[in-house]
């Protein structure tokens, strides 16, 4: 083509009529922010319904589907034989002037992501009309039957009849007077909207030569948020109290069959009965107790409390005295205790397991490991089956393997390879056996070391105390465990195990109380926003004023925007100058709480979610 024939070409591009299509909603599913790393480095998908429409005799117009992917930027349109050039059209149509009449073009329509990755293209050929050829100014007729289903909090669907129009090209379907896609389809489903708003939907006709026609609307209103409002149990009361034990009992409501106990905010058991007896507890103790309703779906009532206190026990007369070490070897060890006179037998445990019951005044705990430290605790039992609270003693099984005679590398390599076990495992007992293996190495910096790593694992595998909650008195003999304090792990935590309608939760295997339980709402499992905002780290601010919440993270410069009854979530990453949105359930507030999806701010945070449909609990680890 010679530069005279260029320019006419390239001059009526420069004030091409450009046709903007906003569109309405981003991205709406929360599982692909997980993969949203992996799509910035390959090219977006194609355009789809790509259609030419000749307007006249120098003019075509080109209209498509823009693909969904989170990394698609622009469109650029590029002519097959000529030399027509247009790129970053955000829009999804586009009108060509200055063509000839009468003439045959192929267009190629590219799709480019934010990283400037293109697409192959999709091809559509059209020609313009001739220089006699009379000009169709006629729009098609309208859609009929108009009609809005399947109306929810977010969503919903409409549904029409197209007219039989000859040369009818598609439906042009608009939100609130913003176009939002163009189809050849008879229905169309919105989604990530605002629940309990008033929205407009218009659709309107176009032909094959671009005329448009004047619409047809109707107004939805979409559903407001439902929260499930599980009905309490009534007649709750505490209906017996002993030492050691209270029962409770209870109606429950019209079309629940099971109810979920709990002790001190622990769930203790399900139950389908009327009446439930706390055992094991200790005397002169006051307990809270919740009986919260369930049902078959798995929700849960706010619950009804109940409060408790045991019977006291007369100078400790219960309990074994003068608890103490007869005699032991590298397997085994021997304890003699006086037994009390309203005892008819003992009960005896290690480390909290149970071992044996016997009514002579000695017992011999065998199948022990050397150099162990255990806690052994007896238990007097009455001639009624209660049990005391029990007192404990804490000793050690002889060693043979850490003897002066063995060499100093060798123990600790032992002590070595007992804390790999202990990390790998998570396991109390062998938290102990790499922790009593550690104290019986020469003081220096691979002993340092090695206790740095075990207290690093103290709490996933032993908890933050190792107190008994009984109120009983303790004896011990001149051998006790080492304590280590609790400083060494991370802020960040690793692990949440969370139950729908349960206040009481898991954090890196500790058990913790939320001020507001998780709630299931149309479907979504909602958490209050600073629980889990903060333990995965980030800074959490809510502005009451306009109910925004911005979350920072210092660590690598990202930050959440959020914001009550909004559907939109903003990303920033502040360190990589990239920032995107998506679409939600939008957050709301509960009892002055407010509660945000967990599965987005948790993987946006590098977490996994994982469901259990037996425990109806959830998951979270990173």
């Amino acid at each position: 083509m010679n530069k005279k024939r260029l320019r006419q070409w390239m001059a009526p591009f420069a004030t091409a009529t450009l046709i903007l299509n906003t569109g309405y909603g981003i991205w709406g599913g929360t599982d692909a922010v997980a993969s949203q790393s992996a799509a910035l480095s390959i090219a977006p998908a194609e355009v789809s319904n790509l259609i030419a429409v000749p307007l006249d005799t120098t003019r075509v117009n080109l209209s498509w589907t823009n693909p969904s992917d989170i990394n698609f930027d622009h469109v650029k349109v590029i002519g097959v034989s000529t030399d027509v050039y247009v790129d970053n059209i955000l829009s999804n149509s586009y009108t060509l002037s200055g063509l000839q009449p009468n003439t045959t073009y192929t267009f190629r329509v590219k799709t480019v992501g934010k990283s400037g990755n293109e697409s192959q293209g999709t091809t559509v050929q059209t020609k313009t009309a001739s220089v006699d050829a009379p000009v169709d100014k006629t729009p098609p007729g309208e859609v009929s039957g108009l009609t809005a289903t399947n109306v929810g909090y977010n969503a919903f669907t409409v549904n029409y009849i197209l007219p039989k129009d000859a040369d009818l090209s598609q439906a042009i379907i608009y939100l609130n007077d913003k176009e939002v896609q163009r189809t050849t389809g008879t229905s169309y489903t919105f989604s990530g909207l605002i629940a309990s708003t008033n929205y407009k939907v218009t659709v309107k006709t176009v032909d094959k030569s671009g005329n448009i026609s004047g619409g047809v609307s109707i107004p939805v209103t979409t559903t407001a948020l439902t929260v499930d409002t599980v009905p309490e149990v009534t007649g709750a009361s505490v209906t017996s109290v002993n030492n050691y034990s209270v029962t409770v009992s209870w109606t429950r409501p019209s079309g629940i069959s099971t109810v979920n106990l709990y002790k001190d905010g622990q769930l203790v058991t399900d139950s389908t009965g009327t009446s439930y007896t706390f055992n094991n507890l200790s005397a002169s103790q006051t307990y809270t107790f919740m009986i919260r309703s369930k049902r078959s779906t798995g929700a849960l009532s706010s619950g009804v409390g109940l409060t408790a206190t045991t019977n006291s026990t007369s100078s400790n007369s219960s309990e074994v005295s003068n608890l103490e070490v007869d005699s032991k070897s590298d397997t085994w060890i021997k304890i003699t205790y006086d037994m009390p006179s309203q005892a008819e037998k003992v009960k005896i445990y290690v480390d909290g397991d149970y071992r044996g019951t016997t009514s002579s005044e000695s017992y011999k705990i065998t199948d022990l490991r050397e150099g162990r430290w255990y806690e052994i605790k007896v238990t007097s039992v009455n001639s009624s089956g209660r049990e005391s609270s029990g007192v404990k003693i804490s000793e050690r099984a002889d060693s043979y393997s850490y003897s002066s005679s063995s060499s100093s590398s060798s123990n600790y390599e032992k002590a070595r390879d007992l804390m790999r076990i202990a990390e790998n495992s998570l396991n109390a007992s062998d938290w102990r056996s790499a922790r009593d293996a550690i104290s019986d190495l020469p003081s220096g910096t691979r002993k340092s070391d090695l206790l740095d790593r075990l207290e690093a694992i103290r709490n996933r595998a032993i908890g933050t105390s190792s107190s008994s909650t009984g109120t009983s008195s303790t004896t011990s003999t001149s051998g006790t465990a080492s304590s280590y304090s609790n400083n060494a792990f991370s802020s960040y935590s690793t692990s949440f195990t969370l139950t729908p309608g349960a206040t009481s939760a898991y954090v890196d295997g500790r058990t913790t109380t939320m001020a507001q339980a998780p709630r299931v709402i149309n479907g979504v499992t909602m958490v209050p926003l600073r629980f889990i905002g903060e333990r995965v780290g980030y800074q959490v601010n809510y502005d009451k004023a306009t109910k925004k919440i911005i979350m920072n993270r210092l660590t690598d410069g990202k930050q959440v925007v959020l914001q009550v009854k909004n559907s939109t979530l903003a990303v920033y990453e502040l360190n990589n100058s990239r920032n995107y949105s998506t679409n939600i359930t939008a957050p709301v507030i509960i009892n002055g709480h407010t509660l945000v999806p967990l599965r987005v701010i948790s993987e946006l945070s590098g977490y996994q979610v994982n469901y259990n449909a037996v425990s109806k609990q959830i998951t979270i680890t990173k």
